[in-house]
């Protein structure tokens, strides 16, 4: 069935308790469910990894969040509030993507950060990108610069780094976070990471990843399989129960 939201606006929440019971959903014309009685609770300031490979349910778990899709079964609820209860303005307001692919537009750099804050002032967008560590870009034309095509090329960090000072001005309260360290060397991953652990202190945070590095900082990491929860833990106690979690790290 289509997706729909409610007619009438509704607030959008300060902080967010996400929780999902016995979540099932099944694409259209396939046979097998991509996600099976998922059940997961992330508080405010609580930042969770769901770590597996690829085709896991990962990115499904997450085209459900932001209601690309609705489950076939159970609830998704936001602070005890159904996730079909918001208002699309409501649910944009309340949620922060940091995509896989960062997507640049033919634009200065004042545009690219303006999507995510359209108020926002040249002070607040400067103040951002030294907050994320692109201090260099306001060398130069500063906010002026022209990025995308015939502008200046940044690096894949840069580009990670500029989705997350987006996500940052959009200020939501849960933010989800897509594969956000993909295709980086090591040394920009794990400064990446204690970046988001920094900036995102008080945010209901779920991050996507199928990489091993850096989870030990998580509050909770899930561990997925063929649409299910197999495992979850604090790095800590998945290494002393020495499953998955464990045998994924014995191969690094």
């Amino acid at each position: 069935p289509e997706v729909t939201f409610p007619q009438a606006e509704t607030p959008a929440p300060e902080k967010v308790t996400l929780t999902l019971r016995d979540v099932s959903f099944r694409y259209p014309d396939q046979p097998i469910n991509a996600l099976n009685a998922l059940s997961l609770q992330a508080n405010p300031g609580e930042h969770v990894a769901i770590l597996g490979r690829t085709g896991c349910g990962k990115s499904t778990l997450l085209q459900l969040l932001t209601r690309a899709w609705d489950p076939q079964q159970g609830e998704i609820l936001l602070n005890d509030l159904p996730l079909s209860s918001l208002s699309e303005s409501a649910l944009r307001r309340t949620i922060s993507v940091v995509p896989q692919r960062v997507h640049l537009f033919s634009a200065t750099l004042r545009d690219n950060l303006l999507l995510a804050a359209p108020n926002a002032s040249d002070e607040a967008l400067s103040d951002m990108l030294r907050r994320v560590g692109l201090e260099n870009l306001l060398e130069d034309s500063g906010l002026n610069s022209w990025l995308g095509e015939g502008g200046r090329l940044l690096s894949g960090g840069e580009l990670r780094r500029l989705a997350i000072a987006r996500a940052l001005l959009h200020d939501a309260p849960l933010m989800l976070l897509d594969e956000p360290t993909e295709g980086l060397d090591a040394t920009t991953e794990s400064e990446m990471l204690e970046l988001l652990a920094d900036v995102m202190r008080e945010k209901t945070v779920l991050m996507v990843t199928h990489r091993l590095r850096g989870l030990a900082r998580f509050d909770q990491i899930i561990v997925m399989d063929d649409g299910r929860i197999i495992e979850r833990g604090t790095h800590a106690e998945l290494l002393a129960g020495q499953g998955r979690y464990y045998q994924f790290k014995q191969r690094l």
